[in-house]
């Protein structure tokens, strides 16, 4: 209990005289009897408070305001207070992680683990209540005081809605997350006059028959290719362009002139990547998508780009009807249609329309279709609802900025994305991966619970009695039973595919798993057409089912063409297995119809492409139409990027790691920090397990360094939150972060120390298979991954960062390597001479 909670609860400061006994506190244990009483002090200490059991004589102390012991730790969110002596008890919940310091040490709240909110209880004429009010409301969190609700931030947000609107002047605020709010603000400051002169080169189709393949190097010396590119930077944010950006700029322009259909470019962090895939688009005066897996680099194009267009996905925009969310009704979407205006109910998302549910309707408020039903994006935006007036003024756009997911969804559903001449990809190197991930599918028994409404293993723990956790787990037993065709939908109990399987037994063992997903399917959808007020499903698990059950189609249509291709894993560290995920093995196959049939001319754009065989074969790019522009060098001075590898941590792989390994790496961690004292850090430990093993280390053998520490959870808007404090906030704490490996942008940060190599899991099938198949491919993903890592906190020509890898074996595999291909062959030569001249 924080010294505020004990405030609040009367347990205050007092004189050095004890005072004579006042009334006291009855608290009571939640599912005991047993009632407890707050007395006068009896610490020997001044101003200590006591809670004793007034029915035995044990007695347990809480931490006073005076002489500030804890002398046993006690969780309010474990007690019910009956309030004789006019407290309040105050509950905080929704979003609390990033906020967790401030509640906790500020406000005098503590965390209740077992509801997952923050409590306390205070006066009914305490200010600390009005400040608490003040607080949530700025950070948008539920307020409950004595169980009444004071503030609501999801309503508060739609009044806001109604009442305010967002300005330019607000535009360093925009966001991965607040995205969609702002794309009409967008339009605003869209003037493309700003884009700069338009086709000063002129386009042409790219040949039928390849070229011929090309490998173009830049180093410090080369001289760009004669081109006045003044004309493309004058009047624009970029000009002049950087010279780095002319270097390569020749190269690109004369890959499209020459027909290539691939353009591939690796170039360092700070050349300018964003500034490139707009520059080539502008000199040929021809209509470009750009893609990128980083929704917050998504964001940063618009930010700097506004006369760039987006779009999000469907569940981001309301229906303009006044229907229920997935009406199938064709006769009431009729007349929903009839009576719609301009202004949304906000009953049902775009994603849930019936539009996309009632078979045989045609909404008129839709971007028109032709006989054949191609789009037609000529048509006015504004007699349409928001998301397709988004998607056609994206579409009428010269750039078009998307999120690679919604791409390569919105491009299989059909005709919806015409091609256009440029598709420019950005951070290219995820690209494999990302249509790995996209055509990926893992059944666990947390999607069942959330599909079925079932009681979680949590809701068993917490439940008060025996009579109730029988129940649930009665309700969890009939549904995740192994799956026998009659009612239960336990993961069927077969063997994880091993790289001996025999192709017969992997091909029976996905008909059966077939016929599980086909009857889930199947049950999906029934009850997705539920219309009981009492049972059917909300909007959002509407959405999640209907997310489901196209995944799940996906899936069954891929394995009964190209069943080779998949490989199967499942849970077996249980009697009975919890998940079961399918992955592919290549999709070379797939590549053109998920997203890259989008470009006639494709522009790939990374850092760390290393690779271009393996690069091209992942994805299915002929060589012959492919030219490979590499920079060799970095625009940072050495210098300001330093790589050492001096200092050793434990050893973490899978095999090796262990209590001693971990206090290696603390012991590291805090020799680095000492030399950082009043100076920000990162760590990146690269798995969940070793990020928990460094942390509970530090916290043993480093309390000094553990109190630095900043983490964040696994929730996508909570993790920004911390990110964007870490960097706003003049402090000396260290983010530890397995998300900030690739994407983040770590400017602030002074050092950063890289735990383990990254090698992928060989425990995943689909890892293992691959790199059994091409020892090369794993060994260049490692590189990427690494090559990422170490380029976090030098972001721009003026940063500098030290970069400390602690990982014993790094020098193995930087010298020498598996099968006698070391690291230093395949990382950047700037990144290899910068770790060998600071070894």
């Amino acid at each position: 209990m924080s010294i505020s909670s004990a405030n609040a609860l009367g347990f205050t400061p007092l004189d050095s005289q004890p005072p004579t006994p006042s009334a006291t506190a009855i608290v009571e244990f939640v599912g005991d009897d047993t009632k407890y009483e707050s007395s006068p002090p009896l610490c020997a200490l001044r101003g200590c408070g006591m809670l004793k059991p007034a029915e035995n004589n044990c007695t347990m102390n809480i931490c006073c305001s005076s002489c500030y012991l804890n002398h046993h730790s006690i969780d309010i969110g474990d007690w019910a207070i009956e309030n004789p002596m006019g407290f309040l008890v105050v509950r905080v919940c929704g979003k609390t992680f990033p906020h967790r310091n401030e509640l906790k040490n500020t406000l005098g709240l503590e965390y209740d683990f077992r509801n997952k909110d923050f409590k306390g209880a205070f006066p009914e004429d305490s200010q600390r209540i009005v400040v608490i009010e003040k607080f949530c409301k700025k950070h948008r969190l539920s307020l409950y005081v004595d169980g009444e609700e004071r503030y609501n931030p999801i309503e508060a947000r739609k009044q806001e809605k109604k009442q305010t609107k967002l300005t330019l002047d607000e535009l360093e605020n925009l966001d991965e997350f607040n995205l969609g709010e702002w794309l009409p603000i967008l339009e605003q400051a869209a003037d493309e006059a700003d884009i700069g002169e338009v086709g000063v080169v002129k386009w042409n189709e790219p040949a039928e028959n390849g070229a011929g393949f090309k490998e173009v190097s830049v180093d410090e010396g080369t001289v760009p290719i004669q081109f006045d590119y003044d004309a493309l930077s004058k009047d624009t944010q970029f000009h002049p362009l950087r010279d780095i950006q002319k270097q390569v700029l020749g190269p690109m322009m004369e890959a499209v002139k020459g027909g290539y259909r691939n353009i591939v470019l690796e170039c360092p962090t700070g050349s300018g990547k964003s500034a490139l895939a707009k520059t080539i688009a502008q000199a040929f005066g021809v209509p470009a998508y750009i893609v990128t897996h980083l929704k917050g680099l998504q964001a940063q194009y618009l930010k700097e780009m506004p006369y760039m267009k987006s779009v999000m996905g469907r569940g981001n925009y309301d229906c303009l009807l006044d229907v229920e969310a997935g009406c199938d009704d064709v006769k009431l979407a009729y007349e929903a249609l009839e009576a719609a205006t301009d202004k949304s109910p906000e009953k049902c998302s775009a994603a849930l329309a019936p539009c996309k549910y009632a078979k045989g309707f045609k909404c008129t408020k839709m971007t028109p279709k032709d006989e054949m039903g191609v789009y037609n994006f000529n048509a006015d935006p504004n007699k349409m609802c928001d998301y397709y007036g988004a998607l056609t003024r994206a579409q009428k756009a010269m750039f078009f900025v998307g999120n690679t997911a919604y791409m390569m969804a919105i491009n299989k559903s059909g005709k919806v994305l015409p091609k256009r001449p440029f598709l420019i990809v950005d951070e290219a190197h995820q690209l494999a991966n990302n249509m790995m991930s996209f055509h990926s599918l893992t059944v666990s028994q947390r999607m069942l619970e959330k599909l079925f409404r079932l009681p979680t293993q949590q809701d068993i723990s917490n439940a008060k009695s025996e009579k109730k956790k029988d129940i649930f787990r009665k309700q969890r037993e009939t549904l995740f039973k192994v799956f026998d065709g009659n009612g239960s939908f336990g993961v069927p109990q077969l063997k994880s595919m091993t790289l001996t399987t025999p192709l017969e037994e992997r091909k029976k063992s996905l008909q059966t798993f077939g016929r599980y997903l086909f009857a889930l399917r199947e049950e999906i959808k029934r009850k997705m057409r539920d219309k009981d007020a009492q049972t059917k499903y909300d909007k959002r698990e509407l959405s999640y089912a209907s997310n489901c059950v196209s995944r799940i189609d996906d899936l069954l249509g891929s394995i009964a063409t190209d069943w080779e291709n998949w490989v199967y894993q499942v849970d077996e560290h249980n009697e009975y297995p919890t998940w079961v995920a399918f992955k592919p093995l290549k999709v070379a196959d797939y590549s053109e119809e998920l997203l890259l049939g989008l470009g006639q001319q494709r522009i790939f754009m990374s850092g760390t492409i290393l690779d271009y065989e393996i690069f091209g074969r992942e994805l299915g790019l002929k060589e012959d139409e492919t030219t490979f522009i590499k920079v060799d060098y970095s625009p940072f001075p050495e210098q300001n990027r330093p790589i050492y590898t001096h200092i050793k941590g434990g050893k973490l792989s899978r095999k090796e790691r262990g209590l001693e390994s971990y206090k290696k790496c603390a012991d590291a961690i805090a020799q680095i920090a000492a030399k950082y004292p009043d100076q920000k850090g990162l760590i990146l430990p690269f798995t969940d397990d070793i990020e928990n093993g460094i942390v509970e280390a530090l916290k043993d053998n480093h309390p000094l360094v553990y109190a630095r520490l900043r983490q964040h959870s696994k929730i996508p808007k909570e993790r920004d939150a911390v990110f964007r404090e870490f960097e706003d906030e003049q402090n000396n704490e260290i983010l530890i972060s397995t998300y900030a490996n690739q994407g983040f942008d770590g400017k602030m940060v002074d050092f950063t120390v890289i735990a383990k190599i990254p090698f992928g899991p060989l425990g995943d099938i689909q890892v293992k298979a691959k790199a059994e198949n091409d020892p090369k491919w794993y060994q260049m993903m490692t590189a990427v991954e690494l090559a990422q890592m170490m380029g976090r906190c030098v972001r721009s020509e003026d940063d500098k960062g030290d970069v400390y890898i602690i990982d014993p074996s790094f020098m193995f595999h930087f010298e020498r390597g598996m099968k006698n291909n070391p690291l230093a062959r395949i990382l950047p030569p700037y990144v290899a001479e910068s770790i060998i001249h600071n070894r």
